[in-house]
């Protein structure tokens, strides 16, 4: 999977030249998705003045895929712009982590996610060890 995965960070980072919406200085976050069926969706975040109301790039990604109708996903690379520091990777928020751990409960799919910088470097954890106390739990 090495170089998929370096395929979907690439992705990812290609997705920040097209976020919406968010105002210069603040960072930009973007993803992609590896479908079940290896396609593969990016999106980057879409801004809102309200910031409660931003749309998060793994927010987006899942939705692109879900949109169209590619939901099982096996992967996620997540990415920023900020400047990356030797072995410091981007990671979803806790929003994120929770519809990633919900689209997994779904699918039955125990997802990597693939936390990058903007270098292509990443590291990759299943989502399970990322929510560590889950709600809802895993019924397996």
């Amino acid at each position: 999977m090495d170089t998929k995965y370096s395929e979907l960070v690439g992705s990812a980072i290609e997705a920040l030249k097209y976020a919406y919406g968010i105002p210069e200085g603040r960072t930009v976050y973007s993803s992609a998705v590896l479908s079940r069926t290896g396609k593969v969706y990016s999106a980057s975040a879409y801004g809102s003045d309200t910031a409660s109301l931003t749309l998060h790039g793994e927010q987006a990604a899942l939705a692109h895929a879900a949109a169209h109708m590619d939901g099982d996903i096996v992967a996620i690379a997540t990415v920023s712009d900020a400047e990356p520091e030797d072995g410091v990777f981007c990671t979803p928020c806790g929003m994120c982590k929770q519809l990633i751990w919900e689209n997994s409960l779904r699918s039955g799919i125990h997802i990597d996610v693939i936390m990058a910088n903007k270098s292509g470097k990443y590291a990759v954890r299943k989502i399970d060890d990322l929510v560590p106390f889950p709600w809802p739990p895993r019924k397996n």
